[in-house]
C-alpha cells in the first residue's frame, strides 16, 4: 500500500501575478532610468564644455535616448577639433596670395566626449539598480 503526500502552496497566485507585473514593468523602468541618465549626461557634457565666443557649441549638445540606450552627439561641425586637439593653421589667404603662419602649433582638446563616457561608466550601475524600485 502507498502513501499518498499532498503539498499545497498558499499564495502561489499571487507571488505568479507579481512575476506577470515584473514582466510588464521592468523593460519600462529601465527606460525611464536610462532616460534620466542620458539627462544627466548632457548636463555633464554642458558642463564640460567651453561656452566660447557664441555659445554654439553649447548648444549643440544632446542626447538621444532610444530604449535602453542613448546616444551623445554634438551637431556642431568643429566639436571633434575641440574635443580632441588640433593643430593651428599654416597660413591663410589674403588679397595677395597665401601667407604663410609665423608658427604652428597644437592646441591641446578639452576630452569633452570622454568625461561625458566616464560619468556613464561610474554611475550606470547607480541608475540601473534603481529600476525595482517602482515595481
Amino acid at each position: 500500500m502507498g502513501a499518498k503526500v499532498t503539498i499545497t502552496w498558499d499564495g502561489l497566485e499571487q507571488v505568479i501575478g507579481d512575476l506577470s507585473a515584473l514582466e510588464e514593468k521592468a523593460p519600462q523602468n529601465i527606460e525611464a532610468q536610462t532616460k534620466k541618465l542620458a539627462e544627466d549626461t548632457k548636463q555633464v557634457l554642458v558642463q564640460n564644455t567651453p561656452k566660447g565666443k557664441t555659445g554654439r557649441l553649447r548648444e549643440g549638445d544632446e542626447t538621444v535616448p532610444a530604449g535602453m540606450s542613448f546616444t551623445i552627439q554634438n551637431s556642431v561641425f568643429y566639436f571633434d577639433f575641440v574635443s580632441d586637439g588640433h593643430k593651428t593653421a599654416r597660413g591663410w589667404r589674403t588679397k595677395r596670395g597665401y601667407r604663410k603662419a609665423k608658427r604652428q602649433s597644437y592646441v591641446e582638446g578639452k576630452h569633452i566626449t570622454e568625461k561625458a563616457t566616464d560619468f556613464v561608466e561610474q554611475n550606470i550601475e547607480g541608475y540601473l539598480s534603481k529600476f525595482m524600485d517602482n515595481l
